[in-house]
């Protein structure tokens, strides 16, 4: 993949994922992201040409003191014809044993740089929106004592994620950590856990963000429902600033 076309699909992959993506309305585009990408994954699994040995140019008489003085026997055919044939398998062998090296060491280098098999780290599903922050909010009882790392995002279609840090192993490392709930459970203060069918959350790692996925089924906010029909793919992705969904069906 030349420059020219590796520029190409970092745009398009910013128009598909990026905070302003607007391919979703550029089916022509979305076709060619999706063509790159498959470039990409083919190009990763491809194995290295492997190097081919040219033979030799031709049969060269023999410097072999044996053959030289080989001109004795009464065999039918001259001492010098007998010395080309003998010269000329001698090639032949050689030839073969530097081509079954070459292809040993092909084999073995290919074996080394393709020793797994590539997995497709993204589903290629279109952003739909971004989250928008919401300074003001009440962080729920439920999440217990603050530590100042809360921060809440405005409803969407019934829904409202919250982002926390918290700690994901058995010493204090933090996390941040993706919270959706049922809006209309945002507002109870009495401590307990929500209780809706809505209710999902998720841990980023390292570089790897906080995402929560799911397919909508029912029972889920009515107006997330109507936005997502009933077996629609989303997912949420907190990339330590903004929520972006993304979503299957556009």
């Amino acid at each position: 993949m030349d420059d020219g076309v590796r520029d190409e699909l970092e745009r398009l992959r910013a128009r598909a994922y990026g905070p302003d993506a607007d391919l979703a309305d550029d089916p022509v585009a979305w076709d060619r992201l999706r063509e790159l990408e498959e470039q990409v994954r083919f190009a990763a699994i491809a194995p290295p040409p492997a190097p081919v040995s040219s033979p030799p140019a031709g049969p060269v008489a023999s410097t072999d003191p044996e053959i030289e003085d080989d001109d004795d026997g009464g065999a039918d055919e001259p001492p010098r014809r007998r010395r080309l044939a003998v010269r000329s398998r001698r090639g032949v062998w050689a030839w073969a044993v530097s081509l079954a090296v070459v292809t040993a060491l092909a084999s073995a280098a290919t074996a080394l740089g393709v020793s797994f098999v590539p997995v497709a780290g993204a589903a290629g599903a279109p952003q739909v929106g971004t989250l928008a922050p919401d300074p003001g909010a009440d962080i729920p009882a439920v999440f217990g004592q603050r530590t100042g790392s809360e921060r809440a995002f405005q409803d969407y279609f019934g829904v409202t994620a919250y982002v926390a840090l918290a700690r994901t192993d058995s010493t204090d490392t933090r996390n941040p950590c993706l919270y959706l709930l049922d809006s209309d459970e945002v507002g109870r203060d009495d401590g307990r856990a929500p209780g809706g069918n809505f209710v999902y959350g998720g841990c980023g790692a390292g570089v790897f963000p906080a995402t929560v996925e799911f397919v909508v089924a029912e029972g889920m906010p009515p107006a997330f429902v109507e936005r997502f029909p009933i077996g629609t793919s989303v997912q949420f992705v907190y990339d330590g600033e903004n929520v972006g969904v993304f979503s299957d069906r556009g």
